[in-house]
C-alpha cells in the first residue's frame, strides 16, 4: 500500500464505527507514511463527497481496490511568457495529467497546475539514470501540497 491508494475497509471495528467508518467503506490513502501500521485513510461525505472523515487505519484492516499508478514525468524544453508568469521554465519536471491533441494538463515541481502545449515538454523515460531521483522530487512536491503536518491519535 502506499499514498494515493484506493482502499476497502475490510473488518467492521468499533474504534472506526464511532469516527463514521464501516466495513465496505472505500477511501484514499492521503498520507505517505505508514505509523505503527496504520495509513491516514480519507472517506468521502455521502451527500457533499468532500473527503471529511480522516483516520488512521491498520493495514490488515484494508484492501487495495484502486492501485495508484504514477503519471508519467515530463521535462519542460521551452520558456514562453505564459508559462514564466506562472513560476514555470524550460528544464522544469512534472506529471503529466491529462493531455488532447495540442496540450497537456501538467502538475510542475513546485506545484503549479498549468496547460503547456505538446511540442513544450518531452517525457522522460523510466529507464534513464536520473528518473528515481525525479520521481522522488515530483512525489515530494504532492507530499508537500497535500499533507504537510498530519497527527495520528493512538
Amino acid at each position: 500500500m502506499r499514498e494515493l491508494d484506493g482502499v476497502e475497509v475490510i473488518v467492521e471495528k468499533e474504534k472506526y464505527a464511532k469516527e463514521g467508518v464501516h466495513k465496505g467503506m472505500r477511501g484514499t490513502i492521503l498520507d505517505p507514511r505508514n505509523i505503527d501500521g496504520c495509513w491516514l485513510v480519507y472517506f468521502s461525505d455521502p451527500v457533499t463527497h468532500a473527503d471529511t472523515i480522516g483516520i488512521p487505519i491498520k493495514e490488515v484492516d484494508l484492501k487495495v481496490v484502486e492501485p495508484y499508478v504514477d503519471h508519467p514525468i515530463v521535462q519542460l524544453i521551452a520558456d514562453k511568457d505564459s508559462y514564466l508568469q506562472q513560476g514555470v521554465h524550460k528544464g522544469m519536471y512534472g506529471e503529466l495529467w491529462r493531455q488532447n491533441e495540442n496540450q497537456a494538463l501538467i502538475w510542475t515541481e513546485n506545484q503549479v497546475l498549468i496547460w503547456i502545449n505538446n511540442k513544450d515538454f518531452i517525457i522522460v523515460e523510466e529507464n534513464t539514470d536520473d528518473y528515481k531521483t525525479i520521481r522522488d522530487r515530483i512525489d515530494k512536491s504532492h507530499i508537500c501540497s497535500v499533507q504537510k503536518h498530519v497527527v495520528f491519535k493512538s
